[in-house]
């Protein structure tokens, strides 16, 4: 069931401002980032976060390390906007 209602969560945040067409979230650089609304910036993080959590088949949810996360992935945008967004929070994640 805790599954079922995240999965409705991300589909309606999916479906607000700034993704109204499917994205390959894999090439969204860190110059793209910069150039979304808020909504938009969150809303991505939060996807990349619980898609690398499905994969690395971690079902809990730590709103401490993705914090953590998303502040080490800004940094790193920051000094390499050609950096694709979710390379960046994978490093961090990695580190």
């Amino acid at each position: 069931m805790k599954s079922l209602a995240l999965g409705c969560v991300v589909a309606l945040a999916l479906a607000g401002p700034g993704f109204g067409q499917s994205v390959d979230v894999s090439t969204i650089t860190c110059n793209d980032l910069v150039s979304m609304d808020q909504d938009g910036i969150t809303t991505l993080l939060f996807w990349i976060d619980g898609y690398m959590g499905g994969a690395a088949d971690d079902a809990s949810f730590d709103l401490d390390r993705l914090g953590t996360n998303i502040d080490g992935a800004l940094g790193l945008c920051e000094n390499n906007p050609d950096m694709a967004v979710m390379d960046a929070l994978m490093r961090v994640e990695n580190d």
